[in-house]
């Protein structure tokens, strides 16, 4: 399907120049990149062997643009599972912070006061999410 080259102001493309540059998300500066390109008259089989993405994928982030602007280069909301220990996080940052504990000591803990059942991983990746760290103790090699 061939298009015209996209309808840009210049308010538009220096916009979509800047988030290029100084772009935080990477997908965001892809998003723009492409778009730009198809301001200039590139067409989309171009676009797509350059940025190396498929030509149905510039085709869709061309008509994302058209219909939204520039809210169609942020990602949507990503669906997935809530987190399990949202509810407790404050209760494992409270014990956490009050003793050590190992990853099998805040499950047990769990088990007993909430009836919670949930994997050591989860677990642990709460704690790191909470700013704890486990390191290993290392002996001393210089023996005396």
């Amino acid at each position: 399907m061939k298009h015209k080259p996209l309808p840009l102001t210049e308010d538009e493309v220096l916009k979509l120049e800047e988030i290029v540059r100084k772009g935080a998300d990477w997908r965001s500066r892809d998003r723009a990149t492409t778009l730009l390109l198809l301001s200039r008259g590139e067409p989309a089989k171009t676009v797509a062997e350059v940025q190396g993405v498929c030509k149905k994928t510039v085709h869709e982030r061309r008509q994302l643009w058209l219909d939204k602007g520039f809210a169609s280069l942020v990602d949507a909301h990503r669906k997935g599972a809530p987190s399990k220990l949202a509810a407790y996080l404050p209760a494992i940052e409270a014990w956490a912070r009050a003793m050590p504990l190992t990853v099998s000591d805040v499950q047990k803990r769990l088990a007993e006061e909430f009836d919670v059942t949930v994997h050591g991983n989860t677990v642990r990746n709460a704690l790191q999410r909470l700013g704890f760290v486990w390191k290993r103790t290392r002996y001393s090699l210089k023996k005396t």
